[in-house]
């Protein structure tokens, strides 16, 4: 089992205010382990210190007001930890669930009521559902008000699986960015038809977590990333979060500073009001808050 980097414990503070009620969507809690047992199919051992505890010392140092926990996977399909944090954090978080297929109706309740709202979805269905679970799924939680995350793996995986998420009616939202890379433009094939997606399709939202992954040029500011960022938000801001993806688990980077990735919409996002709603007013829809 390959060993992570512990997360930055000392983050710098955003080098500008943020909004009321802005939202962290993407980040994971592990541990205690003895309380939390991790799978034996997980793809790396987290770091110790990646609890709820640890988070929050980073959620205030940023100076965030809410954030949503996504079951990782070296939880498996079990969503104690992360219903056990949102029960803690009284309605700030929220939680996305990865399924099992077997759960049952009594068990959806209790996430729904718990705080989450929605679930992972992945093509092969490893760390997720698969695409016919995930319909039934879909169909079994109808009037939860949830959505989708997919887990992609590509740009190419991101277009082909539109056609069925839109096919669920609910809205979903693609992770890493949809893997845009650095100086993507619109002359990129590709990016073009993600741009096409995410400006005319009613329930496509996209997550701008892990764009330090994709930077070649890295830390602290990531400036090769900051034209694609410009495009996507250019195309179309309101169906647009922001998230950290703290504690990093298993990136092959440098552990970020979870800061730079904040300031970096200074410079992606340079209008106030747009960065405002990517912060808090977006997610406040996508995830139940009131606004």
């Amino acid at each position: 089992m390959r060993p992570v980097m512990p997360p930055n414990a000392n983050p710098h503070a955003p080098r500008y205010k943020l909004p009321s009620g802005a939202c962290d969507c993407h980040l994971h809690v592990y541990g205690p382990f003895e309380r939390y047992p991790l799978v034996a199919e997980r793809g790396y051992d987290p770091d110790p210190h990646s609890t709820l505890d640890d988070y929050l010392q980073t959620h205030r140092a940023l100076g965030l007001e809410r954030a949503v926990i996504v079951t990782g996977s070296g939880n498996g399909t079990n969503n104690r930890i992360t219903l056990d944090a949102l029960k803690r954090m009284n309605g700030a978080f929220k939680g996305l669930a990865l399924l099992d297929p077997v759960i049952t109706d009594a068990q959806l309740r209790e996430l729904k009521d718990g705080g989450f709202s929605g679930f992972r979805i992945k093509a092969n269905g490893r760390g997720g559902l698969s695409f016919e679970q995930s319909r039934r799924m879909i169909e079994r939680s109808a009037g939860f008000d949830w959505h989708v995350e997919f887990m992609s793996q590509s740009m190419a995986e991101v277009i082909a699986t539109v056609p069925f998420l839109n096919s669920l009616k609910v809205p979903y939202l693609f992770d890493h960015v949809a893997h845009a890379e650095p100086h993507m433009t619109r002359e990129n094939s590709e990016f073009a038809e993600l741009l096409t997606i995410l400006g005319n399709q009613e329930h496509a939202w996209i997550n701008l977590y892990s764009f330090y992954q994709l930077s070649k040029s890295g830390p602290p500011d990531y400036h090769d990333m900051v034209d694609v960022i410009q495009t996507i938000v250019a195309n179309r801001s309101d169906n647009i979060v922001w998230g950290s993806n703290w504690p990093h688990g298993g990136v092959p980077v440098p552990m970020p500073d979870d800061g730079d990735l904040l300031d970096f919409l200074v410079t992606a996002v340079p209008d106030e009001t747009t960065r405002n709603a990517i912060l808090a007013a977006n997610p406040a829809k996508l995830y139940g808050w009131p606004a």
